[in-house]
């Protein structure tokens, strides 16, 4: 049996294309010159932002942020561990032929732990972020449904929105930063912190607010 991690990756990347990963987990892609676009199956986007590399055997998404080689992409779409998915497919292309003992085990979980934590990072970052750009725009479509400014004023949700709306753009503002890397790692985790109480403020009042007043 080889017992060496780094030949593990070295020889899946390989053997095993990024396409195949791609195309056996069922993510649907188009050819878009040198490379392949999909609706990204981390985020929910009704364009395709999800970009594949093959020559590279490299996937970025350019809307939430996330991206990795096939061993990340196979993982992450099978919901396992970095280390999870060096196995399964190390023993695919014939590398392992019995069991790893614990300890090769957790030499190949603690590489990846740091590369696991940041992707739990970002997949929160990202939901928080479009929380707040679903918010954004139902209050927009709630606003507009009113025939009078009268109405409108009536509505406390609406009112505690354009109270907040400064700072809320603010956050989505930071959260997109940290999502495309533009800021260092503790800014966003300040901006995590402060949307993070937002959030769930806001998700309760959508929940348990009326949908609207009554415009009679």
């Amino acid at each position: 049996m080889i017992n060496s991690i780094n030949y593990f990756t070295m020889e899946i990347k390989k053997q095993i294309s990024i396409l195949d990963v791609a195309d056996e987990c069922g993510l649907k892609l188009r050819k878009a010159g040198r490379s392949y676009k999909a609706l990204c199956p981390f985020h929910n986007k009704k364009t395709p932002s999800f970009s594949v590399k093959p020559q590279k055997n490299i996937f970025k998404c350019f809307g939430c942020g996330v991206s990795g080689d096939q061993i990340n992409l196979y993982a992450r779409l099978n919901g396992i561990k970095n280390g999870q998915a060096i196995f399964q497919l190390a023993k695919r292309i014939g590398l392992v032929k019995t069991k790893l003992t614990k300890k090769q085990q957790l030499e190949v979980i603690h590489k990846h732990e740091d590369k696991e934590l940041e992707y739990t990072f970002v997949k929160k970052c990202t939901e928080m972020f479009y929380f707040l750009c679903e918010l954004r725009d139902s209050m927009r479509e709630r606003a507009v449904s009113y025939e009078s400014i009268k109405y409108l004023e009536q509505d406390n949700l609406l009112i505690w929105y354009y109270h907040d709306k400064a700072f809320l753009e603010y956050l989505l503002n930071g959260l997109m930063a940290g999502l495309h890397k533009e800021i260092k790692i503790e800014q966003q985790i300040t901006y995590f912190y402060a949307t993070k109480g937002v959030v769930q403020r806001w998700d309760y009042l959508m929940k348990n607010y009326p949908p609207s007043v009554s415009m009679m």
